[in-house]
């Protein structure tokens, strides 16, 4: 498998360092959301243009925006109640 931004191998979607960069998106949003009511696609137009992000997280924000990726991330507290 190769990942969807760079093509360098990987086993997932992402290569070991996008994915590092998503997991960092998805665990910041929910702060994000509260403190700033965004959506997740505002959320990642921010993180996309903020000159402050590094460029792993910014290369998966502009490919979820680009590959119309607009659903939030499930919460964790979702996640586990659903068991």
């Amino acid at each position: 498998m190769q990942c969807e931004i760079c093509s360098r191998k990987s086993e997932s979607r992402f290569c070991e360092f996008h994915e590092a960069a998503y997991k960092n998106l998805v665990k910041n949003f929910e702060s994000w959301r509260k403190s700033m009511n965004v959506t997740w696609a505002d959320y990642l137009m921010q993180i996309k243009n903020n000159e402050f992000s590094g460029i792993w997280v910014k290369e998966v924000a502009q490919h979820l925006l680009a590959s119309s990726y607009e659903h939030e991330p499930m919460n964790r507290e979702t996640e586990v109640h659903k068991v």
